[in-house]
């Protein structure tokens, strides 16, 4: 009996998700766990595995790369050897958007005339093949891709690539779906983009990287992803909806970092160094249980204060800005947060972050240090009460002591944190900022609780 291919609920608020590329084709024998197809959510790139084995089985026209897909809906089957699909059985084929347009019916017998064939059958610039066929290019070494079938529908068969065989042609570069259909978008020459990147199978982000070479008349054209239209939507929101206050403090951090170095020589090589920006999320996590005010968020016409604390981190990738989350940071020890978060992080900057990675956070950390930036203004990340901005750790010249005019080399760092005056009122953001800086300067408690 086959299996249904659906299109699966990659987090509790998803409603659709859309096809980046099929990882397998129609014919290609699975098996359990195999990767069947990548899907775009929100910020994440997830690659889906197959749950039962069997022949896939797509059916024409349908599920395309680039298409938005409502959760559940059936994108392919997974048939037995022999056993045939249920598009081919007369069943119609599934349409999981109302803007794929359905696979045009044909006749199941054909007439005693026949009208010559002018429809190719393709999908997303590429020419569909026969398993078979499929198999003997590989045994063959022979680039389908570039191969005019002239099978029924011109569908690729077992001739025309013994034919290629006999006479190779020029290899083609290895272009997924997406970046096909992006570039062609783009006006972009994929064959350009390959040559400067020899050997790699080129992707949506080689395309979106070369769209920032193709000059107009006044500027530089570059197509907007999705990633980033989400991001500057959020923004927007944030924008416009928050009222966001900023209040700034000059913090000494001496003993931070010197705390910092007796753990990373403690622990040797037995676990990871904790980053700075790990020793502020747990400092974080626990002044905010002192000050539930800014570890709150809008719900409606009520505000929630939670009683958990989720720590967002505000990391830097190639598919734009993302906020992995530190689960119940204040029940965790500096070290084990060291290993979550590099391990989140690592995931961001990839593409690999799992829908669970970046939802449900209380409060974020934004840590610019690492760019020599000092101070800065962070966006709230709603519907979060408050963000704070972390600028670099620099040796300055200070005073430490007024009546005596006594100066020293201190190591000194600036904290900004914007919250939304909607939520909480100055004051008590003030005390929570002042909580945070003595904890800094003085950090012999919290670090070891």
């Amino acid at each position: 009996m086959a299996v249904e291919v659906v299109m699966p609920r990659l987090g509790w608020t998803m409603e659709t998700g859309t096809l980046a590329e099929w990882i397998k084709h129609d014919g290609d024998v699975i098996a359990e766990g195999d990767v069947l197809f990548a899907v775009e959510t929100d910020k994440v790139a997830q690659e889906v595995e197959a749950v039962d084995s069997g022949i896939l089985r797509i059916p024409p026209g349908s599920a395309l790369p680039g298409t938005e897909i409502p959760v559940g809906a059936v994108m392919a089957y997974l048939v037995q050897p022999g056993e045939a699909a249920p598009f081919e059985q007369g069943a119609a084929a599934p349409a999981p958007t109302a803007a794929v347009a359905a696979a045009p019916a044909t006749d199941p017998l054909p007439s005693a005339n026949p009208a010559p064939l002018v429809v190719t059958e393709v999908a997303d610039g590429v020419p569909t093949i026969s398993p078979r066929a499929r198999r003997i290019a590989g045994e063959l070494d022979v680039d389908w891709t570039v191969i005019s079938g002239t099978g029924r529908t011109g569908r690729i068969v077992e001739r025309d690539v013994r034919a290629a065989a006999a006479q190779p042609v020029a290899p083609r570069p290895r272009v997924t779906p997406v970046a096909r259909r992006v570039a062609q978008q783009a006006g972009v020459d994929v064959d350009q983009v390959a040559s400067q990147l020899p050997g790699k199978r080129i992707t949506r982000a080689d395309i979106d990287a070369a769209t920032s070479a193709v000059p107009e008349s006044d500027g530089i054209v570059q197509p907007i992803t999705q990633i980033r239209r989400i991001i500057a939507d959020r923004m927007s929101q944030s924008a416009h909806t928050a009222a966001p206050v900023t209040l700034t403090t000059e913090v000494d951090a001496t003993e931070l970092a010197q705390l910092r170095e007796r753990i990373k020589r403690d622990i040797a090589e037995t676990g990871v160094t904790p980053s700075y920006t790990d020793l502020l999320i747990r400092l974080v996590a626990l002044a905010l249980l002192d000050h539930p005010q800014l570890n709150a968020s809008f719900s409606g016409d009520t505000i929630v204060r939670h009683q958990a604390v989720h720590v967002g981190i505000a990391v830097d990738s190639e598919q734009g800005l993302l906020v992995p989350v530190v689960r119940d940071a204040h029940l965790k020890s500096v070290q084990r947060i060291a290993a979550e978060s590099s391990q989140l992080i690592a995931r961001a900057r990839t593409g690999k972050s799992k829908a669970d990675d970046l939802r449900g956070g209380t409060f974020t950390l934004s840590n610019l240090g690492m760019y020599e930036i000092d101070a800065f203004t962070p966006i709230i990340n709603l519907p979060e009460c408050a963000i704070l901005g972390v600028g670099r750790i620099v040796a300055r010249q200070v005073v430490i002591d007024e009546e005596r005019e006594l100066v020293a080399i201190r190591k000194m760092m600036t904290l900004s944190l914007t919250f939304d005056h909607r939520l909480v009122d100055g004051a008590p953001a003030a005390r929570f900022l002042q909580q945070v800086k003595r904890w800094i300067e003085r950090p012999y408690g919290w670090a070891t609780q």
